[in-house]
């Protein structure tokens, strides 16, 4: 990134969060004080962030690093299930056993209930209970 282009540490912040996986508010969450926000006037200043040039060329540009980097992406992990539940001669087991796996990377499946610390919550909730920590 050219130094002319470069960012200001919370833009910078909010597009390494976008490019590591996280949608835009909560990035937006991650790299500016929201404490006093609604969380409309969240989403507008994230979507605006966003589409600022500057950000979303380096968006694009550590998503293209963190491509070239990955030694196995989500796209081969779908091809190579897909083909093991496509075969023909597979094993009906083996078979099944993607197809799950498929739906499961998905979300085609309900919510599954995990008890933590006592209290009964669902996947989606641990998984973002476990982002905020």
């Amino acid at each position: 990134m050219a130094q002319d282009s470069k960012l200001t540490a919370k833009k910078e912040s909010f597009a390494q969060a976008i490019a590591g996986g996280m949608n835009q508010s909560d990035a937006y969450r991650c790299a500016y004080n929201t404490s006093k926000m609604i969380p409309s006037s969240i989403h507008v200043n994230a979507s605006k962030m966003a589409s600022d040039a500057k950000v979303a060329q380096r968006i694009a540009f550590l998503r293209a690093e963190l491509a070239s980097k990955s030694l196995w992406t989500r796209e081969k992990s779908v091809q190579v299930l897909k083909d093991i539940a496509d075969d023909a001669e597979g094993r009906a087991a083996d078979k099944t056993a993607a197809v799950k796996e498929l739906n499961s990377m998905h979300g085609f499946n309900a919510p599954a209930k995990v008890e933590v610390f006592g209290s009964t919550v669902t996947r989606i909730e641990l998984v973002a209970m476990r982002g905020n920590s």
